[in-house]
C-alpha cells in the first residue's frame, strides 16, 4: 500500500497495521496514516498552535495524563531521578548538556544542580517562561534545527518522549549528531514497537502499548530494530539499551558514535557530595531508591500472596473434589446396601 507520507527511511509502500498506523516493513516502524499539516510542528501563536499552552493545560489532562502542574511536582522523585541515575552511569559532571522537550523544567534544573552545564529547549515561549519560573531552569525556545549552537559542542544530549514527535526525526538526529562532541552521546526514551506482534493480538491482550497509538501526537512509533537502524545510518551505532521506567510500552537506550564505559555508582555519588545542590540531588536519588526497593518488596510479597492464594485455593478444590466422590461412594454403598437388605427379605 502507497503512503502519501514515506516512513523516515524513505520507504512508501507500507502495510495497513491499525486504523491510524501503517508498518514499513522495510525498518519496522509504525508510520501515521493522516499526516498533520506542517504547521503543527513549530509554535507560532501560543494560544492556538498545537504545541502551545493549551496542549499542556487541556489537551493531555483530556487523555488522562497528568497536568503540568502535577508533573511539576511529582517528577522529580519518580521518572527524574530515573533519569538521572543514567545520565551518571555514563557521564559525570561537569559536561554541558541539553534536554529537547523539557518540559516544566525539572530535570534541567537537577542536572544543574548534579553540576552539569545543562540547559533545555522547547517549542512553546509560555511553557519555556513557566520552566523558567518554576525552576529557574535556562531553556531555549524553537527546534534544535534553528538554534545557533556550535558544532561538536555538547557532551550529553537528552531527549524523553520526543522522538515520536518529530516530522523528520532523520533530519532532527542528524543535527544532535552534528552538536555532539566526538565522545559525546544522545539518551533517547520513545515507545518500542513490539514486532511481530499485529494490532488484533495486541488488542486482545490489552497489551498497554495501546497507550502509545496517539494518531493526534505520535507520528513514527520506532521498534528496537529501526532504533538501531536510525542511528547507525547516523554514525552512531552504539545502542545501550537500559530499562525503561516505563517498560511496558517504552524503550530506553544511551546511543553513541564510540563505545561508552559506565561509571560506577560510588563514583557518581563520590561527585555529587562535592557540591551543596549536589548533595541535594543525591538525597533525592537515596530516596528514590529506598522507595524502589520498598515496591520490589511489596511485589515480592504480592507474588507470593499469590502464589499462597492459588495454593489455597486448589487444596480448596481439592478437598471438594474428595468431599464429592465421598458423597458419591457413600450414596452408592446406601444403595447397594438397601438392594442387599431388600433381597434377603425376598428370600425369607
Amino acid at each position: 500500500m502507497n503512503s502519501t507520507h514515506p516512513c523516515w527511511c524513505g520507504q512508501t509502500d507500507l502495510t495497513d497495521f491499525s486504523p491510524e498506523y501503517f508498518c514499513c516493513e522495510n525498518c519496522q516502524t509504525l508510520v501515521i496514516k493522516n499526516w498533520p499539516p506542517a504547521e503543527q510542528f513549530d509554535v507560532i501563536d501560543d494560544a492556538s498552535d498545537f504545541y502551545g499552552r493549551r496542549y499542556y493545560e487541556s489537551f493531555v489532562v483530556q487523555d488522562g495524563y497528568p497536568s503540568l502542574a502535577e508533573r511539576a511536582r511529582n517528577d522529580l522523585n519518580e521518572r527524574c531521578m530515573h533519569w538521572m541515575r543514567t545520565v551518571l552511569k555514563y557521564r559525570l559532571p561537569p559536561a554541558r548538556t541539553l534536554e529537547l522537550g523539557c518540559g516544566h523544567g525539572g530535570f534541567v534544573a537537577l542536572m544543574c544542580w548534579a553540576g552539569f552545564d545543562a540547559a533545555g529547549l522547547e517549542l512553546s515561549p509560555w511553557l519555556v517562561e513557566y520552566a523558567k519560573s518554576a525552576f529557574g531552569a535556562p531553556v531555549l525556545t524553537g527546534t534544535i534545527e534553528k538554534q545557533d549552537l556550535e558544532r561538536r559542542s555538547l557532551d550529553l544530549i537528552l531527549h524523553f518522549d520526543v522522538l515520536e514527535h518529530l516530522p523528520d526525526p532523520r533530519t532532527t538526529m542528524r543535527r544532535c549528531m552534528e552538536l555532539l562532541k566526538p565522545d559525546g552521546f544522545m539518551i533517547v526514551q520513545t515507545p518500542c514497537f513490539p514486532v511481530g506482534r499485529t494490532y488484533e493480538e495486541i488488542v486482545r491482550n490489552k497489551d498497554r502499548f495501546l497507550e502509545m497509538l496517539r494518531p493526534a501526537e505520535h507520528l513514527y512509533i520506532f521498534s528496537r530494530q529501526s532504533l538501531v537502524r536510525l542511528f547507525s545510518e547516523l554514525g552512531a551505532p552504539f545502542l545501550y539499551f537500559e530499562p525503561a521506567i516505563f517498560d511496558h510500552y517504552d524503550m530506553f537506550a544511551v546511543v553513541s558514535a564510540r563505545e561508552l564505559s559506565p561509571h560506577t555508582e560510588q563514583e557518581g555519588t563520590e561527585v555529587l557530595l562535592r557540591r551543596p545542590e549536589g548533595r541535594i540531588v543525591q538525597a533525592l536519588l537515596n530516596a528514590n531508591a529506598a522507595l524502589l526497593d520498598a515496591n520490589a518488596q511489596y511485589k515480592e510479597l504480592a507474588r507470593r500472596y499469590e502464589e499462597i492464594d492459588a495454593d489455597r485455593e486448589a487444596r480448596l478444590q481439592a478437598l471438594l473434589k474428595m468431599d464429592a466422590l465421598f458423597k458419591d461412594l457413600q450414596k452408592r454403598c446406601d444403595s447397594e446396601s438397601r438392594d442387599n437388605i431388600a433381597a434377603d427379605l425376598e428370600r425369607k
